[in-house]
């Protein structure tokens, strides 16, 4: 194999990893608060203008306030920017995906139910239909044979006149 390829290779993981820490150790310096990294909070006093200000002065603490927040804000864009989620919003989007979820299932289950109602009423009703058709049937039987009666007895008279 080549050994410049390698070299590169090796050289390029190194850096990757210490991306990696440096990565995590400002995602845990900002979970603090912006403290417990004296490198990162030096440097961060530094650049926002606060390494001159005294830090138990109340312009100090506003300036230090406004200073994380556009920080933080910053920040949030460069990683929209790359792309990723920042770990927050990330956990709030899985929570409310998990309570449409459990407000999905829910809702499947009350349409069986009301498929079920449905199809028994569907079924009680068709009974309903068939029973009334079946009376209609008996109740027009009834009346052919009371017709069929009477002309039989119409029929009878006319016979018995001759």
């Amino acid at each position: 194999m080549d050994k410049h390829f390698l070299e590169f290779w090796g050289n390029f993981l190194i850096n990757a990893a210490k991306g990696q820490k440096q990565m995590e150790d400002i995602s845990k310096w900002m979970q603090q608060g912006f403290e417990g990294f004296d490198e990162l909070t030096a440097m961060f006093r530094k650049f926002y203008g606060l390494e001159h200000m005294e830090k138990d002065t109340p312009a100090y603490m506003e300036t230090w306030k406004e200073a994380s927040e556009k920080f933080q804000e910053s920040f949030k864009d460069y990683l929209r920017l790359m792309g990723v989620v920042p770990k927050d919003e990330h956990l709030a989007l899985v929570k409310k995906y998990e309570e449409l979820k459990e407000k999905v299932a829910a809702q499947e289950e009350t349409i069986k139910h009301l498929r079920m109602l449905l199809e028994e009423k569907k079924v009680e009703t068709q009974g309903e239909l068939v029973q009334g058709f079946q009376e209609i049937i008996e109740k027009q039987n009834e009346q052919f044979q009371e017709t069929m009666e009477t002309f039989s007895k119409f029929f009878k008279k006319d016979k018995n006149k001759r």
